[in-house]
């Protein structure tokens, strides 16, 4: 009991921050169907100073707790898109553990000297990883949302997937993809795609998986968060498993980010409920914008 006092007492900014951080990302969880890994990660490192090896872990057990709230708040909706989730959920495993092992292999990296200080291998390749992924996602909603459909009338219900043409065998009918049945492959190679995302950067997916299945296999916006709420679950349990076998969870921090989430997610459902599909788009966009903006901060400070 002592040795827990302590503990809080020690560090209890760092735990205060993950309690904040926590109930944040999980509003964004309830709101987007995204576990906020792309949040919390490069946030944990930036902010309270933890390695990014740790941060990756840590986020990913978050990731998993808030997922699983969504999930269970979502319950009513009879969890439609559940047959796409499965079957992107195939890949996802595989993924995982690619992903964790690059980690570990880059744990050995010797030190990278910038302007002539060493700076740590692992923290300065993942953050310019992240700088990179982010700013693309965040790019290309931001110009999809105010460019090519500015001032046009948002009829998802006639809304096409542009790989819902490629018709590679098996296909699969799912009453969350309209248009055409869908091939079961490309399912799962994007299964494997999101699971090594959530094992290299400690993200659900869903900051990449709600944009891909209403872009690229064609759910409308709804649809898509459930779908992905789902999968960041998925990956999520992955991908704790496996870091959890490498040591990079510290789990007083994710008790602190998982009691945060509990109650932001709710919020985040009922928040949901009310924004259309367009205007959860837009949203999303700057949110991906403002953790590409962080991690950006971060790396000019490394290089100065």
């Amino acid at each position: 009991m002592d040795y827990i006092i302590n503990y809080i007492v020690n560090n209890w900014l760092q735990l205060s921050g993950g309690l904040i951080l926590g109930l944040g990302v999980g509003m964004l969880t309830g709101i987007f169907g995204a576990g906020g890994g792309f949040i919390i990660t490069p946030a944990l490192n930036i902010f309270l100073g933890v390695p990014m090896n740790i941060a990756v872990g840590t986020s990913s057990c978050q990731v998993l707790g808030a997922s699983g709230f969504a999930i269970f708040h979502n319950l009513d909706k009879k969890m439609k898109g559940i047959k796409v989730a499965l079957l992107i959920g195939l890949g996802i495993p595989f993924g995982s553990y690619l992903g964790t092992l690059v980690i570990d292999r880059w744990k050995n990296l010797e030190p990278i000297v910038v302007n002539g200080k060493a700076v740590d291998a692992l923290n300065f390749i993942l953050l310019i990883i992240f700088a990179v992924f982010l700013s693309l996602i965040a790019g290309w909603l931001l110009f999809d949302n105010f460019v090519l459909k500015k001032g046009k009338p948002d009829n998802e219900s006639n809304h096409v997937g542009l790989l819902s043409k490629v018709s590679i065998p098996p296909l699969i009918i799912c009453e969350t993809i309209p248009h055409a049945p869908f091939s079961i492959p490309l399912l799962v190679v994007i299964g494997l795609f999101m699971g090594f995302l959530s094992g290299l950067l400690g993200i659900g997916g869903g900051v990449i998986m709600m944009p891909m299945l209403f872009y690229i296999i064609g759910q409308e916006t709804k649809y898509a968060i459930l779908t992905s709420t789902m999968l960041i679950f998925i990956s999520g349990l992955f991908a704790t498993f496996f870091h959890a076998m490498h040591n990079n969870i510290n789990y007083t921090l994710v008790a602190t980010l998982i009691t945060g989430a509990f109650f932001g997610t709710k919020a985040g459902v009922k928040i949901h409920k009310k924004i259309s599909g367009k205007s959860i788009r837009q949203y999303f966009a700057f949110v991906v914008l403002l953790a590409a903006a962080m991690v950006i901060y971060k790396i000019v400070r490394i290089l100065n």
